[in-house]
């Protein structure tokens, strides 16, 4: 099940490198297994131990092989029938699981490519890395490159990846487009349904937002992200109290995590709850000044290792290294003093509230 997805479109958790599943292979290999349950018996007689090449060969994943039978139509058992040859019963003859496999359109024949899940997977990697590197139009020629590779229906990850790399171009319409075509295959895609909600918040249509914020719960109940932004929308909503219960929630499930902490000090604050206001929201401006000590202490590393680069793949590395650095920096420093505003705003309400 695919699961998690960060607060907003956080890549490090949201980019999904997709599984292949070859399902051409699994069904051609089910019509073979079923063609043989047909032939045994039907003149051969059984050998008395299994040849060892095949008791070593291991069912192909995703065919369910069904075990032997012991009823009256076993072809081993005493009383056995004839096994029925013109699909008496519901039972499929020979001849109607020939006509099946021979129905079955090969790679490269008009209107059912099988795809090629290797290539959708490489090319999907080389898109995530553009995306990471905030560059969103390389990327979507990547996934529209790999969709040519992909299976008849698509592919729910590329559309997931595509949905991300709009929202970077600030396409929302398209962004929340390409999220339903990966929930269209993929009903249970938690992180397709957080990123869809956050969309939807953004514009405000709370309503629709929450029914997506909801399903992904439902599917993956330890996201700290996803309790957070239902906390966040039912607050745009003026619910403070039930955004409250979805904040405490985010903070139970992930301790440090300042977004959900300063969150739920301010919905205290609105509640009146000034001292458990102030705690929160104090543990939030601690963990805000951690983050900021680490970055400059990162920065100075990345700085250090580009001063020691020799090859050009070194000097990248380390260049690199100092663009997330500062960026990450700059978001600490918010946090820190989006949290000392309301600190400080919570201790005047203290104040306040205590004054004779």
């Amino acid at each position: 099940m695919r699961n998690g997805g960060g607060q907003g479109l956080q890549l490090g958790q949201g980019l999904i490198v997709c599984r292949p599943v070859d399902r051409f292979r699994n069904r051609l290999i089910a019509g073979w297994v079923a063609l043989a349950s047909l032939l045994a018996g039907c003149g051969a007689e059984p050998s008395p131990d299994p040849a060892p090449e095949r008791a070593a060969t291991k069912p192909a994943a995703g065919v369910q092989v069904a075990p032997k039978p012991v009823g009256a139509n076993d072809p081993l058992s005493i009383d056995a029938t004839p096994l029925a040859v013109g699909g008496a019963d519901g039972e499929e003859s020979v001849d109607d699981i020939l006509a099946e496999l021979n129905a079955i359109q090969l790679d490269g024949e008009a209107g059912n490519p099988l795809g090629d899940p290797d290539k959708v997977v490489a090319l999907m990697k080389e898109g995530n890395a553009l995306i990471a590197a905030g560059q969103p139009e390389a990327a979507l020629a990547k996934y529209d490159e790999a969709l040519k590779f992909a299976e008849k229906e698509g592919d729910p990850d590329l559309f997931f990846n595509r949905g991300i790399a709009y929202k970077a171009r600030g396409e929302a319409d398209k962004a929340i487009a390409e999220y339903r075509r990966a929930l269209k295959l993929a009903p249970d895609y938690a992180e397709a349904h957080n990123n869809l909600g956050n969309l939807l918040k953004d514009l405000e249509r709370h309503d629709e937002a929450i029914q997506h914020f909801e399903a992904s719960i439902r599917i993956f109940p330890d996201n700290p992200s996803t309790h957070n932004n239902l906390g966040t929308v039912h607050a745009m909503k003026g619910d403070v109290n039930k955004a409250a219960v979805y904040f405490a929630k985010a903070v139970r499930l992930q301790p440090t995590y300042v977004d959900a902490r300063q969150n739920l000090g301010a919905a205290y604050t609105q509640q009146g709850r000034f001292a458990a206001a102030e705690k929160e929201l104090g543990e939030a401006v601690k963990m805000a000044q951690g983050g900021m000590v680490y970055e400059q202490q990162r920065l100075a590393a990345a700085k250090a290792a580009l001063a020691k680069a020799k090859t050009p793949e070194e000097q990248n590395a380390a260049r690199s290294e100092i663009s997330s650095a500062e960026q990450a920096g700059k978001t600490a420093a918010a946090k820190y003093q989006r949290g000392m505003g309301l600190l400080q705003s919570v201790r005047a309400n203290r104040r306040a509230a205590t004054a004779p």
